[in-house]
């Protein structure tokens, strides 16, 4: 995540310096520089909040299959418990049975 932030920061950085060339090669005045300068780093702040998001959303996926996969781990130890409680009642109703006969 971090390595993606500062790649994004990089990009940032240079989409700005390119920007700045660009508009003093062509000969823009500097309210037109000033839009174009806006519209480039409202771009850039869009693009980044799309990855943040899809970023949130796939640790949050993420946490919810540890969650499902703990929570059906317990499940298996809970029906195992059941199960040996099972088997000894079993063993003590034959035992009772037996001991009866």
């Amino acid at each position: 995540m971090k390595t993606l932030m500062i790649k994004l920061l990089v990009i940032f950085m240079l989409g700005g310096l390119h920007a700045n060339t660009q508009t003093e090669e062509m000969g823009f005045n500097e309210d037109e520089q000033h839009l174009r300068r806006r519209y480039a780093e409202s771009v850039i702040a869009s693009e980044i909040s799309k990855i943040r998001d899809s970023m949130v959303q796939r640790n949050f996926i993420n946490f919810l299959l540890s969650q499902k996969g703990k929570r059906s781990r317990s499940a298996a130890v809970e029906e195992d418990q059941e199960e040996r409680w099972y088997n000894d009642l079993l063993k003590l109703s034959l035992h009772d049975k037996q001991g009866n006969i």
